[in-house]
């Protein structure tokens, strides 16, 4: 059932100029609002991109953990590690498009979401006392700033911070290097507004698709790098200071819910798809024909090395465990449009094989 959002009369308006009205996706315990409220949505090939990441998950955090960097990343993130008690919402935002930095939003300590600019340093003195005692988990990259273990403090993580000609020119913030070090690019620097919904297009970005000199890269990577390519897509963040409210002191908002599409369990939604790339894998001219081989305890078990192998073998193709790949690749897996209608399947109503809505 759809249910609609109307604004009040007295709430701030998204100017009608620049307004326009996004479907979008989320992920985060069941339990939260469907406001993403500090939080962080994606637009179809955007959420295909988070979550196909995650398929790998009992590898890359089980048996081939540090295998790869990104299980540094995802094995301690709550909105991928543990699908009973996630949920999967679809909903209408009504958003202005004058973007904002993209920011990324997580649950904090208190069990509440908070955002941080990525290209923007936060107050990094102020986490320095947690630093001493996580070892730096709370003053990392993630939040603009970096533990300095010599000096004890946490500090800005800026262009001069690294020292990697690879990270520095196809890192995320896209630094110059010259004369041996790395530069901020030119232009103004970014802004951390929180009045604006903040914006990132996929396709600006390289994670997972470079490797640095000597590091022999592993299925984690590639599986990572090409999901990227294959998907894109973009991410949005919302911030509760940019959301309309019924205030009439508020002068200025950017984002409102227009309307919930349905609230969806992840694990019905990832069953959902998985029943899919399992058919196709059988008969689909893009199937691998990879389940049938594994061993009989593996053959339908998520978890399994076999099945997770299998699952990108026919997502990605034959390639896609051993090498990066493009959209110009021949036999790269199951076509996008129907890895687009798997993912959107679950949102539909339950007779037409849509999983059931959560209240």
């Amino acid at each position: 059932m759809l249910g609609l959002f109307v604004a009040s009369a007295h709430a701030a308006r998204i100017d009608p100029a620049h307004a326009q009205n996004l479907t979008l996706y989320h992920v985060n315990e069941r339990n939260y609002s469907v406001s993403p409220r500090n939080m962080n949505t994606a637009d179809l090939n955007g959420d295909m991109y988070f979550d196909l990441r995650t398929v790998g998950l009992p590898l890359e955090c089980g048996p081939w953990r540090n295998r790869s960097f990104w299980s540094h990343l995802d094995c301690d993130n709550p909105e991928v590690a543990n699908v009973s008690a996630l949920a999967i919402t679809k909903l209408v935002l009504e958003v202005d498009t004058r973007w904002g930095d993209y920011a990324d939003c997580n649950i904090d300590d208190t069990g509440a979401y908070a955002c941080s600019c990525e290209n923007v340093p936060g107050n990094c003195s102020a986490l320095t006392p947690s630093a001493q005692h996580d070892g730096g988990k709370k003053c990392n990259m993630t939040s603009g700033c970096d533990y300095n273990v010599a000096d004890r403090q946490c500090e800005p993580y800026t262009c001069a911070n690294i020292t990697d000609r690879l990270d520095c020119t196809q890192g995320y913030r896209k630094c110059e290097w010259e004369a041996g070090s790395c530069h901020p690019p030119p232009g103004p620097p970014p802004v951390c507004n929180h009045s604006l919904v903040g914006f990132l297009n996929l396709s600006t970005v390289d994670w997972g698709r470079h490797h640095h000199h000597g590091q022999t890269p592993s299925k984690i990577d590639y599986w990572h790098g090409n999901v990227l390519s294959k998907t894109n897509g973009f991410w949005f963040s919302t911030w509760a200071e940019g959301e309309c409210r019924d205030d009439p002191a508020q002068a200025f908002c950017s984002w409102r819910v227009v309307a919930e599409a349905k609230k969806v369990a992840k694990g019905c939604s990832d069953a959902a798809i998985d029943a899919i790339v399992e058919a196709g894998d059988r008969s689909a001219p893009w199937g691998a024909r990879c389940f049938d081989t594994c061993p009989a305890a593996q053959r339908t078990n998520t978890s399994s090395e076999c099945w997770i192998e299998c699952f990108y073998s026919n997502v990605l193709g034959p390639n896609g465990s051993s090498s990066l790949l493009n959209h110009s690749d021949p036999n790269f897996g199951i076509p996008l449009p129907e890895l687009q209608a798997a993912w959107d399947k679950p949102f539909l109503p339950v007779e037409q094989g849509g999983c059931p809505a959560l209240l």
